[in-house]
């Protein structure tokens, strides 16, 4: 018997976490109209509790930073700590955020969809 390998086409998932819910249902339709298997929230405290419960299941976070009882920069050092594999993409409409510490990729508001889009296929494509 002759076996043949057959390709698996791996979907990245990504985890949105705004507590705007237009903005992260947009991001959302946007991202998964692309092929990515999105999970949103808009608490970051449900999100983190998400990632902790499966910490494999992630290749980026999205997050804005101004957010109530966490901020982006927080949410992303408490993810790195579970996975560092996973990438973190922080919106804001600030020019200069505190406490990003490691670094994070910044993304100014307002943001195009094809920046955004643009940002993602340059992490995970």
């Amino acid at each position: 018997m002759i076996h043949t390998l057959s390709t698996i086409a791996i979907t990245k998932s990504i985890i949105v976490v705004d507590d705007e819910h237009d903005l992260v249902d947009l991001f959302s339709d946007a991202l998964s109209s692309y092929g990515y298997d999105v999970s949103t929230f808009t608490d970051p405290i449900l999100a983190l509790e998400s990632i902790k419960g499966n910490p494999d299941k992630y290749s980026l976070l999205i997050t804005d930073f101004m957010m109530n009882k966490m901020n982006g920069c927080e949410l992303g050092i408490k993810v790195k700590e579970l996975n560092n594999d996973i990438e973190v993409i922080i919106i804001t409409a600030y020019e200069n955020i505190e406490g990003n510490i490691l670094n994070f990729e910044q993304l100014n508001k307002p943001i195009t969809i094809q920046i955004l889009i643009k940002k993602v296929n340059n992490y995970l494509k």
